[in-house]
């Protein structure tokens, strides 16, 4: 190879490799740091509900979506203003047979939020977990269903993870979670 040549192979090298390094930061530029951010506990004073209203021991009302919350995990049950008892790890087709289940036993109809409900009521300002801990008290750092499914493949749904109300859409349904329940504003 010439040197003329070799000036030009390496001139096509370097811009590829620029392109990949901007590609590359801009990826992890787009990923949020949470490192920083306060615990929800602490950023929420006492008993500050913002965007919802208490209807119930058990259920909190989004006052901007109207979506009614049951306060804990799937399992759990409210006593004395905290969440009790062992939640529920289920896979996502149990996660879905337990919200018919307690909609026959409550007469309302419940289901799990979707992927856009709980990424909706997660708190971006805080985190451990992600979530105004006076609406929903003592609830595990774990990863949760939601109603969505991985549109295009077989076997996946979509999770959060309530440290900080991150997820993605390729959970393999048989293995187990945990799960939230909502009521739509009309049910």
């Amino acid at each position: 190879m010439t040197s003329s040549n070799l000036k030009q192979n390496k001139a096509r090298i370097v811009p590829k490799t620029a392109m990949f390094v901007a590609i590359f930061s801009a990826l992890l530029g787009g990923c949020s740091d949470t490192r920083n951010l306060p615990r929800c506990d602490t950023y929420f004073k006492p008993g500050s509900l913002e965007k919802y209203v208490i209807e119930s021991d058990a259920v909190v009302r989004d006052t901007r979506s109207g979506l009614r919350w049951y306060r804990c995990a799937a399992g759990q049950t409210i006593q004395g203003g905290l969440c009790v008892g062992d939640p529920l790890r289920v896979s996502w087709d149990e996660a879905e047979g337990y919200a018919r289940e307690f909609s026959k036993a409550s007469g309302k109809t419940w289901r799990m939020p979707t992927y856009s409900e709980m990424k909706d009521a997660s708190e971006a300002d805080c985190r451990n977990p992600a979530y105004n801990p006076n609406a929903f008290p003592n609830l595990p750092i774990e990863n949760f269903w939601t109603g969505t499914e991985q549109i295009g493949t077989i076997g996946q749904a979509c999770q959060i993870f309530s440290f900080t109300g991150h997820g993605h859409c390729r959970a393999l349904k048989r293995d187990g979670y945990l799960m939230m329940l909502v009521q739509d504003p009309d049910g």
